[in-house]
C-alpha cells in the first residue's frame, strides 16, 4: 500500500524550479573606479556653481577624500587661474573585532581640523586666505566640528563662502544592501546637527538637497563597492562587503540589465559671514554679500524739490543766510 503522502502517478509532478545565489561574481577591471558618470559631474558642476559661484580668479581649496576626489575636474572645469589647495578631511584607522566588523578609531593631529586650527592661530601677519572652499564628505573626521567650522571661516575672505556637501545615511538613495545603510546611519553626523553648529557660530547657513543622476554598468556598481566607495563604506569589513554584494546581486539588483540608473541624494550646505557683522542689515545681490546698503558712512546731502502741493503743508524755517530761501524751495 503506497504512503498517504506520496503523489498520485499520473500526471507526473511538475517540476520545481529553486533559484540559487552565484558563489562568485565576475567583476571586470575598471581605470576610472570612483566616478559615477559624466552626468553626474556636469550636475555637480552645474550645483557647484549655483551654491558657490566659483570664479576663474577666486582662491579655491578643496577638503575631500583622495578617493574620488573632484578637486583635478573642478579646477578644469572652472579654469581656475589661482593654485588650488587640497587638504584631506582626517584619517580612520580600522581594527578588526570578533565579530567580522570594523572598529573605527580617529586619527588625531591630522587632516583639515588640524590644518585649519594652526592657520588661523598663526601670529603671522600674512596668512592663506581663501575666496572659495568645500568640503567633500569630509563632517565625519571633526572631533570638534564648532571650532573647526570658526577656524574654516577665518581663512575665507570677508566676501567668500563655504560650502559643505554631505550625504545624509537617512536620506540615502544609492543601491547599497541593508547592513551598510544601518551601519552609516549609526556612526554619521546628523544633518540638522551640522546645520546648529553653524547656525551656533553666527553665520549665515542656507542649504538644499539635491538629487543627481547616476548611469553607469552594474558590474561597475559592484567594482566600486569592493573597493569601498563612496568613502563612507570604509566602515564595512571586507567579509561584509562580500556578503553585501552577494544580497544585491540575488536582490533588488538580481533582475536589472547591464546598466542601472538611480540617484544620489546630496544636502548642499552654503556658509558666509554673517549679513549683520558690521552693525547693519545689508541688501544682496545672490552671490554678492559685499553690496552693502551702506557702501560708506559719509554724510549725504541731498535735494528734493518740493510741489506746490505739498509745500502748503510744510512750515518754513528761518531763511538761509546764502540764498535767502528756505530749505525746502
Amino acid at each position: 500500500m503506497a504512503s498517504s503522502f506520496l503523489g498520485p502517478e499520473s500526471p507526473r509532478p511538475l517540476s520545481v524550479v529553486s533559484e540559487g545565489y552565484q558563489t562568485r561574481f565576475r567583476i571586470p577591471h575598471y581605470e576610472e573606479k570612483f566616478c559615477f558618470g559624466k552626468n553626474y559631474e556636469e550636475k555637480m558642476f552645474d550645483l557647484i556653481h549655483k551654491y558657490l559661484e566659483l570664479g576663474t580668479t577666486d582662491r579655491f581649496c578643496y577638503i575631500g577624500n583622495i578617493k574620488g576626489s573632484l578637486v583635478e575636474r573642478i579646477a578644469e572645469k572652472f579654469c581656475l587661474l589661482e593654485p588650488v589647495m587640497s587638504v584631506i578631511p582626517g584619517h580612520f584607522s580600522y581594527v578588526e573585532t570578533g565579530s567580522d566588523k570594523l572598529l573605527s578609531v580617529r586619527v588625531a593631529h591630522t587632516g583639515a581640523e588640524e590644518y585649519f586650527k594652526q592657520l588661523a592661530t598663526s601670529k603671522e601677519k600674512v596668512k592663506t586666505v581663501f575666496d572659495k572652499i568645500i568640503i567633500k564628505d569630509g563632517v565625519r573626521y571633526l572631533q570638534n566640528p564648532k571650532e573647526c567650522y570658526e577656524h574654516v571661516m577665518q581663512c575665507v575672505d570677508k566676501s567668500g563662502k563655504l560650502l559643505i556637501i554631505h550625504r545624509p545615511g537617512s536620506l540615502n538613495t544609492l543601491p547599497i544592501f541593508q547592513d551598510a545603510k544601518q551601519r552609516l546611519e549609526e556612526v554619521e553626523t546628523p544633518y540638522m546637527d551640522i546645520i546648529k553648529d553653524l547656525q551656533d557660530c553666527k553665520f549665515d547657513v542656507q542649504w538644499e538637497v539635491e538629487c543627481l543622476p547616476i548611469l553607469l554598468p552594474k558590474r561597475k556598481w559592484f567594482s566600486m563597492l569592493q573597493e569601498k566607495f563612496p568613502p563612507q563604506m570604509e566602515i564595512l569589513s571586507d567579509s561584509e562587503i562580500t556578503s553585501g554584494c552577494r544580497e544585491l546581486t540575488e536582490g533588488v539588483l538580481k533582475y536589472e540589465g547591464e546598466i542601472v540608473e538611480f540617484q544620489d541624494r546630496l544636502l548642499f550646505i552654503t556658509v558666509s559671514h554673517s549679513a549683520l557683522e558690521d552693525g547693519f542689515p545689508k541688501i544682496q545681490r545672490h552671490g554678492r554679500s559685499d553690496t552693502g546698503t551702506f557702501p560708506n558712512l559719509k554724510n549725504l546731502k541731498l535735494n528734493m524739490s518740493v510741489t506746490p502741493d505739498i509745500r502748503k503743508f510744510l512750515k518754513p524755517r528761518e531763511k538761509t543766510e546764502e540764498k535767502g530761501k528756505f530749505p525746502w524751495q
